[in-house]
């Protein structure tokens, strides 16, 4: 039956002729929009009012219709009846769903979890494409724990008198696999040992294919390379070889140029150009500028890929932004040394703030003047999440403590702290995401710039607030920031159609004016949103509104990416 379909499409595919149009009527379980897709005929959204409806030839009207009716098998309807007939200058094609066959019981033989690879319950309409892939789901579940041999019998019995399906999975994992040799082919000027050390994968390691995507997407991440291939061989049942090629990028100076907009910044505007293998060895550097309605900001930077996974760098740039009260203009910079020990990853780092406070609303709260700050800073970052523009399994935890002692060159001493971590679960297609952020900051002696403090409300904070707009405020109505913050959010994800998701999310935040949050009054909110999945991460919509003052206090936020 697979054969038959397949020769269908690729006949469909030259069927888009100027001849009449084509409509489907009856059909309830497949959308419209999936039949013609099905039918490689393009099918105009409503905002593409410009665009024709799909046209076919009108002798191809039975062949249309027995299509159809082959893809309402593969979807568990076997029992479906399609006809068709000419009318009104149209080929409508009609269709009888009928009774599907739904998932009577599995039958599970598995040495690990395989059971949120399988999308059926009992009495779930059986999906014979859904089918296929969690065949290739498991396999690569087992893939990613070491078992590189992995064998899967998973069969489907249709019973079409009783409308039962009997579906049976059964994995046969033989031995744990183990990296084996791996062989690394540089090219003219990338060194073997650089292209080693962005490698998420090493010999003698548990085989895993989720350290070859890692490792896909940290190789890309670099720039320089514009082409790069792992090859696995399995030479024995319990070693795969691996063998690295790239191909380094013939253009390196890349130019850059965006426009953007987001509910926290307004408008954005980008310009930027960078040398993506400066010399060699993928060292880079860039000068950008990035331009929005509240923030201004011009920097270039610097960075070196180093063996044994290290990597070094600097930063310099001028910033001028407005915040809620007073604005603030800043010459900011930063040398950095960075260690990549899979998942963990750990950056130590000397920052300076030399920040110009002006403008004030409140000078006794937002004090104008100049002020510089020194300050030594550690980072400590552990991510196994599987994607990070849209995560679907997986957790991450993220740590970073700063501070200075007052001095000549210091004018504060002072220590900041964050802490934040999130943990994503998959239940199959929906997901349940939940995350929490603290941080702490207390301030000895001299003055702190107030772009320190810690202010909440926002598109990554609490959703039924404006940017910053959360907490206690002045006479002037102006956020005055607080000294300690915990924010909580959990977002259960699921999809609606096609590429469209939906979230429905609960944010809750604590803030205090010392090193502690108050946790006796809490800011408690709840909302949806809509995701439109995109090749740079989901179009986000969120709408939260605060649980105590719905009607009073929401607020509307717009992104790209998933938040966490």
């Amino acid at each position: 039956m697979k054969e038959r379909i397949v020769l269908f499409l690729l006949f469909f595919s030259l069927l888009q002729g100027d001849s009449i149009p084509i409509n489907f009527q009856g059909n309830e379980y497949v959308s419209k929009r999936e039949l013609y897709d099905m039918l490689n005929l393009s099918k105009p959204y409503l905002y593409e009012f410009w665009k024709k409806e799909p046209t076919v030839d009108s002798d191809k009207a039975a062949l249309i219709a027995q299509t159809v009716k082959n893809y309402y098998k593969t979807r568990g309807f076997f029992h479906a009846t399609v006809s068709h007939l000419q009318k009104d200058a149209a080929i409508q094609i009609l269709i009888q769903e009928n009774l599907p066959i739904t998932v009577a019981s599995i039958s599970l033989n598995s040495d690990i979890d395989i059971k949120l690879s399988i999308p059926f319950q009992n009495g779930t309409i059986f999906d014979a494409q859904k089918f296929d892939q969690s065949k290739k789901d498991i396999k690569l579940l087992y893939a990613d724990q070491g078992y590189c041999n992995a064998e899967l019998e998973a069969k489907a019995w249709i019973d079409t008198d009783t409308n039962s399906a009997y579906l049976t999975y059964e994995a046969m994992p033989s031995a744990l696999c183990y990296f084996g040799k791996i062989t690394i082919n540089p090219s003219k000027t990338i060194d073997a040992d650089i292209i080693d050390s962005l490698l998420y994968i090493e010999e003698g390691e548990l085989f895993s294919t989720k350290h070859i995507r890692q490792s896909y997407q940290s190789l890309y991440a670099s720039e320089g390379i514009s082409k790069a291939v792992i090859d696995t061989q399995t030479h024995e049942k319990e070693k795969a070889s691996v063998t690295v090629s790239v191909t380094e990028n013939e253009k390196p100076i890349r130019f850059q140029i965006g426009l953007g907009v987001s509910s926290d910044e307004g408008l954005m505007a980008l310009l930027g150009i960078k040398h993506r293998n400066l010399f060699g060895n993928l060292k880079t550097l860039a000068l950008n500028t990035r331009v929005t309605e509240i923030k201004q900001t011009i920097q270039t930077n610097f960075d070196m890929p180093l063996a044994n996974r290290n990597s070094t760098g600097a930063e310099l740039g001028y910033s001028n932004e407005i915040f809620l009260g007073f604005k603030e203009e800043k010459v900011f910079g930063s040398i950095f040394l960075k260690q990549r020990n899979i998942p963990h990853e750990f950056q130590e780092s000397l920052v300076f703030d030399h920040s110009l406070t002006y403008d004030s609303q409140d000078e006794v709260l937002f004090q104008p003047g100049t002020l510089f700050i020194l300050s030594p800073k550690l980072e400590w970052n552990y991510d196994t999440r599987d994607n990070i523009l849209n995560p679907t399994a997986g957790h991450f935890i993220r740590s970073e403590v700063m501070g200075s002692v007052q001095s000549e060159v210091s004018d504060a001493t002072y220590y900041k702290y964050k802490l934040s971590g999130a943990y994503i679960i998959p239940f199959l297609p929906s997901t349940v995401a939940l995350r929490a952020s603290f941080g702490s900051l207390h301030l000895f002696n001299g003055d702190i710039p107030p772009s320190y403090l810690f202010y909440a409300g926002g598109m990554n904070s609490n959703r039924a607030y404006g940017y910053r707009k959360l907490g206690p405020s002045n006479v002037n109505g102006n956020p005055t920031g607080f000294h300690s913050l915990l924010e909580t959010t959990a977002e259960y994800r699921f999809a609606i159609y096609g590429k469209l998701r939906g979230v429905l999310f609960n944010d809750n935040t604590f803030i205090g004016k010392n090193e502690i949050p108050n946790y006796d009054q809490g800011y408690y909110s709840a909302g949806v949103g809509l995701r439109y999945l995109t090749p740079i991460g989901p179009i986000a919509i969120d709408f939260g509104v605060d649980i105590n003052d719905p009607t009073e206090q929401y607020a509307f936020h717009f992104h790209i990416g998933e938040l966490f």
